[in-house]
């Protein structure tokens, strides 16, 4: 079995949402690998925080928004995961995957503007850093709806409902990029779509191509872990 340390970070939506999103679409992602028979599971390892000063305001047409740079996640990420290892854990891990509720920009090294993106991954040193925005995919309203400000009980469930089914796409796709899928035409997670409501059509899985590709880079992953953990005993 592989294990995926995971976390959260979140300074920017009502604590009780994120964590219902968040823990929801953990536990049904791990349950799809369980039934699926892939070999892979997220291991929970606590919420990131990172601190005020990491912060940067970034223009954009909507005004001004204050965000982190994506280097300065990925540098914690790469921390956080190094302090895992280090304490020694029977648990085989060499990915970490995080979830984030505000948009992810990094500056352009060519040009005096920060890019945005919807997931990144980053491998250093050998271990695997996975980011997911949850920004894009949160329904217009979807506050309003859970503070009872707008719309009836049953409207805030089927937003809730549809965050999370787009987050849990979301979280698969990065996970496939994380074991080396590409991008595929079919009906399958790893089909970028263009537009929300096309990622809406989409179903929860893998097509089967893409299925026996995830299946056999983590048995493979699972053997090079293993013998990296021979060499060093």
């Amino acid at each position: 079995m592989e294990f995926i340390a995971f976390t959260y970070i979140n300074n920017f939506m009502e604590r009780k949402v994120i964590e219902d999103v968040v823990f929801n679409v953990v536990d049904e992602a791990n349950r799809f690998f369980a039934e699926s028979g892939i070999d892979v599971r997220l291991l929970y390892i606590g919420q990131l925080h990172l601190e005020p000063g990491y912060l940067i305001s970034l223009n954009t047409p909507e005004g001004t928004l204050r965000v982190y740079p994506l280097e300065a996640i990925i540098d914690v990420l790469h921390a956080r995961l190094l302090g895992e290892i280090e304490r020694g854990s029977n648990m085989k891990m060499n990915k970490i995957f995080a979830l984030t509720t505000f948009p992810l920009v990094s500056r352009n090294p060519y040009f005096d503007f920060y890019e945005r993106f919807l997931g990144i991954q980053e491998t250093r040193l050998g271990l695997r850093i996975m980011v997911l925005s949850m920004k894009p995919f949160e329904p217009p309203g979807l506050t309003s709806l859970l503070n009872g400000n707008k719309g009836s009980r049953e409207d805030a469930k089927k937003h809730l409902r549809l965050f999370k089914d787009r987050v849990l796409k979301g979280l698969l796709h990065e996970i496939g990029h994380g074991f080396g899928l590409g991008h595929c035409t079919n009906e399958c997670v790893m089909n970028p779509p263009d537009s929300i409501e096309e990622w809406d059509s989409r179903p929860v899985g893998y097509c089967h191509s893409c299925f026996i590709d995830l299946k056999r880079a983590v048995e493979w992953s699972e053997l090079s872990l293993g013998e990296g953990e021979r060499e060093q005993g």
